[in-house]
């Protein structure tokens, strides 16, 4: 019996320690630099943009990441317009009274590079040809980009209302 219940406590702590699969980022969204400096010289500050990855406590909850929490930064900062995201507040997992909370929570300054065009000139719609479907919004490069925050896994696809939903086979 101590053998079995040592594999199962060696089993947990193997599973608490795995880093969850990275979520894709946009080609939109790649472009945007999070760190914790000083934006570029010029840059316009768009304001605030906040994000988080994992949720709950304990074994019950899903455990985030950080890697995770910056790629939803960078997409919630590029529906902005933004380039550049000045960290100003990072939150890890921690060990509370009540449990160990599982969530990375990341805040920050949202900014565009001063060479960028306003915010409004990001989406014309007469720049994609033709019309992007619904769920998808037109770059300022012409192509319809996904909506969905954070961005859908390659499997799936994002609907209308902005969720990701598997895709059809």
């Amino acid at each position: 019996m101590k053998i079995i219940g040592f594999g199962l406590l060696a089993l947990h702590v193997a599973a608490c320690h795995d880093e969850p699969p990275a979520r894709p980022v946009s080609a939109w969204a790649a472009g945007v630099r999070v760190e914790h400096g000083e934006p570029p010289t010029g840059a316009r500050l768009l304001g605030e943009v906040e994000a988080s990855d994992g949720e709950g406590c304990g074994i019950g909850g899903d455990r985030g990441s950080l890697r995770n929490a910056t790629s939803r930064l960078q997409e919630v900062a590029a529906r902005k317009g933004a380039t550049f995201v000045k960290l100003t507040q990072v939150t890890k997992p921690y060990s509370g009274r009540d449990c160990v909370h599982l969530e990375y929570k990341l805040r920050g300054l949202a900014y565009a590079s001063a060479g960028d065009p306003p915010l409004g000139a990001l989406a014309a719609p007469s720049a994609c040809a033709p019309p992007c479907s619904p769920g998808y919004a037109c770059s300022a490069a012409g192509v319809c980009l996904a909506q969905c925050n954070p961005a859908c896994a390659p499997q799936e696809i994002c609907r209308a209302d902005r969720v990701c939903v598997p895709a059809a086979r």
